[in-house]
């Protein structure tokens, strides 16, 4: 039971230094930003619509967007 736990925690782990590399943009024409959530209030309208992707960070840099306001005080 005790290796269970022990190898649930390091997945856990594991998987949260991933998504860091991981953000989310809006697919819309006036999109400017990436987005640390999916949950950012900046992405609601664009969430309701289904036009938001995730994406890795380096690559949405590459692009041009720039921190959220909100995500990224």
């Amino acid at each position: 039971m005790r290796t269970f736990f022990l190898a649930a925690a390091f997945c856990l782990f594991s998987s949260a230094s991933v998504n860091q590399n991981t953000v989310f943009i809006s697919t819309g024409s006036r999109a400017y930003a990436y987005h640390r959530t999916i949950s950012c209030p900046s992405l609601k309208k664009c969430r309701e619509e289904g036009h938001v992707k995730e994406i890795a960070l380096e690559k949405a840099k590459s692009m041009g967007r720039t921190p959220c306001k909100r995500c990224y005080k």
